[in-house]
């Protein structure tokens, strides 16, 4: 069957399900700041936003509905997604079984429980996409592709964008061939791929067999007016509350302090820079899940007696207080390899003003064609990354000339607000097709 063909029988087996002047739904984990934010920023350029979940928002979104998918689980499936041993059994076994290809295709020991849990997620596809549906949805916009992959598929008759997230694709695929069909099948299936990646773009059409022309790289850019250099009122007040002196330089990890996000190499390389520099001090964010990590490196950071030099912002902080964090940074670092996308929080940060030490990726190199100035480095060697940050602090003529040309690329290419535009134009022109679709018929 052509793609035209298949497009347009979906269409007519839920075509009263799409509504052309219906509301804009976003599908995906309601505790995600992802999914929050989206909805928060779709909301203020004046779309009507429902976000349906099984994992509801810690607090109410002002001007969003969000609708419990799990209201809408039919009877007799509580079996199957609980008590099925045949099930638990293979998710639990393949991941085993794969776990030499794991290591070779990603370069990591062992895969996180999230990448190879599909169960759950196979089962609660239908009753997602059932809530989906009942919205009478414009279009539906799925947000990560292994967990919510497939129920954005299945949305059939209305337009389906599927955002994968990095590790969705990079990693999740590699610990089970399950995980790996599930989304490969939600990948195929969708109207628009938008990764926030140019180097997964490119890289899905080949890995999936997604035809080039349905995946476009949008990133979501950086809030201007949020994300910017702190004055020098703010950065004493920032300093003041938390013990660091005005005369300090800071380095910040702009990352979530977990180990998989490279936490622990961020660390040792700020311990080496913190011997061989007193100037400076040094910033971390905790986030949730983080406590005991953050932990054991604070016993490091103790045994090494720096304990006074490093600043850890624990648990979920508001995006507000991140952005202040940023602000008064001069360098931070992203240590983030394989399935890092183009980061939100790398865009923040250089929005902020600070110099980026940031892992050599594929999605780095594109950003450096596009105007991007940043150390890139090896980032499983603490020590590379410890050279880097004493070279630049060692160096302030060439921060102010990387800080000067980032300016220009975040202003040009990633000012958020052209960013959703260009997104939700692009979702729009899927609509429209499938509106004048409906007016034919």
């Amino acid at each position: 069957m052509s793609e035209t063909k298949e497009m347009d029988l979906n269409r007519c087996n839920a075509s009263r399900a799409f509504d052309p002047d219906g509301p804009a739904v976003i599908l995906g984990d309601g505790a995600s700041i992802f999914s929050c934010e989206l909805a928060a920023i779709w909301r203020d350029l004046g779309r009507c936003v429902v976000l349906v979940t099984d994992n509801l928002p810690a607090t109410p979104i002002e001007g969003v509905s969000v609708v419990d998918s799990r209201s809408f689980r039919r009877r007799g499936t509580r079996w199957m997604r609980a008590g099925n041993p045949v099930l638990r059994y293979l998710e639990r076994t393949l991941p085993r079984l794969y776990i030499h290809r794991y290591q070779k295709r990603t370069g990591r020991m062992r895969p996180e429980s999230w990448e190879w849990y599909w169960v759950d997620h196979f089962w609660d596809s239908f009753s997602r996409a059932r809530a989906v549906l009942a919205q009478r949805p414009s279009f539906v916009f799925g947000n990560e592709a292994s967990g919510y992959g497939l129920a954005t598929a299945l949305c059939r008759g209305v337009p389906r964008i599927l955002m994968p997230w990095g590790g969705d694709i990079y990693n999740a695929v590699e610990s089970s061939p399950v995980v790996n069909a599930l989304t490969t099948y939600a990948l195929k299936h969708v109207d628009l791929v938008m990764p926030g990646s140019a180097a997964a773009a490119e890289y899905i059409p080949g890995r999936f067999g997604v035809p080039a022309a349905r995946v476009v790289s949008v990133s979501w850019g950086a809030d201007l007016e949020l994300f910017r250099p702190a004055t020098p009122s703010e950065r004493h007040e920032f300093c003041v509350q938390h013990g660091i002196p005005d005369t300090a330089r800071i380095v910040l990890n702009s990352r979530r302090f977990n180990p998989l996000w490279g936490a622990s190499e961020a660390l040792e390389a700020c311990l080496q820079v913190c011997s061989e520099d007193h100037s400076t001090w040094f910033v971390f964010f905790g986030g949730a899940g983080s406590e005991d990590h953050v932990a054991l490196a604070k016993l490091r950071i103790k045994t090494a007696g720096m304990q006074n030099r490093f600043v850890f912002l624990e648990g979920d902080i508001p995006l507000a207080e991140c952005a202040r964090a940023m602000s008064v940074a001069e360098i931070f670092l992203s240590l983030l390899q394989r399935g890092d996308m183009r980061s939100w929080s790398v865009l923040q940060a250089t929005a902020a003003g600070g110099i980026p030490v940031i892992a050599d990726i594929p999605e780095h190199r594109h950003m450096q064609r596009e105007g991007f100035a940043a150390e890139l480095f090896n980032a499983s060697e603490p020590s590379e990354c410890a050279a880097a940050i004493l070279r630049l602090l060692a160096n302030p003529e060439r921060m102010q000339s990387i800080r000067e040309v980032n300016r220009e690329f975040i202003v040009t290419h990633e000012d958020s607000r052209k960013q959703m535009n260009e997104m939700l134009n692009l979702i729009d022109s899927v609509r429209n097709r499938y509106a004048d679709n409906a007016t034919i018929r």
